[in-house]
C-alpha cells in the first residue's frame, strides 16, 4: 500500500509586514520524498509560486522530531524578470506533523535580483482545500 499523503502548511513570521508562505506538498512515506509548490504572498498582495522538492527525515532525541527540507529552482528558460529564481526551506515539526518552526529564503528576478528571507517562521498544518464541482 502506498504511503502518499497531502500536507499543507502556512508559515508566518512574528515580524510585522513579513510575507506569508503556503506549502502544498505531497509526501511519499515509502522513500521520504516530498514534492509540491511554495506560494509566497507579500503584505502588498503580490503572489509568487515555485515548484519545490525535497525530503523529510526523523531527528532523534528526547522527543523525536520531523524535519522537511525543500528546494526549488525556476526553469532555465521562460523565467520572467520578477519570477522566483530559487527557494530553500527547513521546517522542524515536533507535534506529529502539525505545528513547528520554519526558516526559508526565496530569490527573485534576473535583472534586479532580490531576496526574501524569514528566519522566525511559525508553521501550522492546515487541511487541504477541496472544491466540489
Amino acid at each position: 500500500m502506498s504511503q502518499l499523503f497531502a500536507a499543507v502548511y502556512e508559515v508566518t513570521s512574528a515580524a510585522a509586514g513579513r510575507p506569508s508562505l503556503r506549502l502544498n506538498l505531497i509526501v511519499n512515506g515509502d522513500n521520504d520524498s516530498v514534492v509540491g509548490t511554495a506560494l509566497l504572498e507579500t503584505y502588498t498582495g503580490d503572489i509568487s509560486e515555485i515548484a519545490v522538492r525535497g525530503h523529510c527525515m526523523e531527528i532523534e532525541g528526547e522527543q523525536p522530531l520531523k524535519a522537511i527540507v525543500l528546494a526549488g529552482t525556476a526553469p532555465t528558460f521562460g523565467l520572467l524578470n520578477d519570477d522566483p529564481s530559487a527557494f530553500q526551506l527547513l521546517m522542524v515539526l515536533p507535534t506529529a506533523w502539525k505545528d513547528g518552526q520554519a526558516c526559508y529564503k526565496m530569490s527573485f528576478g534576473k535583472l534586479y535580483p532580490r531576496c526574501v528571507e524569514v528566519r522566525d517562521g511559525v508553521a501550522r498544518a492546515v487541511l487541504p482545500e477541496y472544491t466540489s464541482d
